[in-house]
């Protein structure tokens, strides 16, 4: 059959095959596009959905190998509260300067020293804590002022030592021995500083 024959005001007397090939041409031509505008914003959904699929697996797996190291950190944050509280009961407070001071004292006389001088400086605040300077000279032989050094270090109150300045005098047992202990106390009203934000781990694509 010729196309070219065909009459669209004979098309109810048209063949069967050709009436449904005509049908359909017309339908597609109608239902198609209008089911892909139909489509259109589920699409765009769906591919968001998907995107917001990937994100959440990699929160999971950020929040899931959190979780698997949380006893080692809770661990380690028990480990260093312990050794803050064992620091902290090692400074001394303020009524126990004076017994600082006798310490000092004490260890020059047991180290066959002549305690030439020992002063308190002004306290310092240095971060969460207080800094007391100490400024000590002693008179002795090497010997016993080296071991003077290692009594003060060994003292229960957390004292340090710095800036040694060793002269001799006019004999074997007339070494100067100028030195700067000290030791800290614990200010609780100090503010902390905020704490570091968490570096983001970057995303897998």
């Amino acid at each position: 059959m010729d196309l070219s024959d065909l009459d669209l005001a004979e098309s109810g007397s048209w063949p069967v095959a050709v009436k449904a090939l005509c049908f359909v041409v017309l339908a597609a031509t109608v239902l198609v596009p209008g089911y892909l505008f139909a489509i259109a914003d589920s699409r765009r959904e769906l591919a968001v959905a998907e995107r917001r699929e990937v994100e959440l697996r990699h929160e999971f797996e950020d929040r899931a190998t959190i979780a698997a190291k949380l006893a080692t950190r809770r661990a380690g944050l028990a480990r260093a509260a312990s050794a803050l509280d064992e620091m902290l009961r090692r400074l001394p407070s303020n009524t126990e300067v004076p017994g600082l001071v006798e310490d000092i004292t004490r260890a020059a006389v047991e180290n066959d020293l002549t305690l030439d001088r020992i002063d308190l400086a002004d306290e310092r605040q240095v971060g969460v804590y207080r800094e007391l300077p100490i400024e000590i000279e002693v008179v002795g032989d090497y010997h016993d002022l080296g071991a003077f050094t290692a009594d003060i270090a060994r003292l229960s109150r957390l004292v340090t030592l710095h800036d040694f300045d060793l002269a001799p005098r006019s004999g074997p047992r007339d070494l100067g021995l100028r030195i700067e202990a000290k030791t800290y106390r614990y200010a609780p009203d100090t503010r902390l500083p905020p704490p570091l934000e968490p570096t983001s781990r970057p995303r897998r694509t």
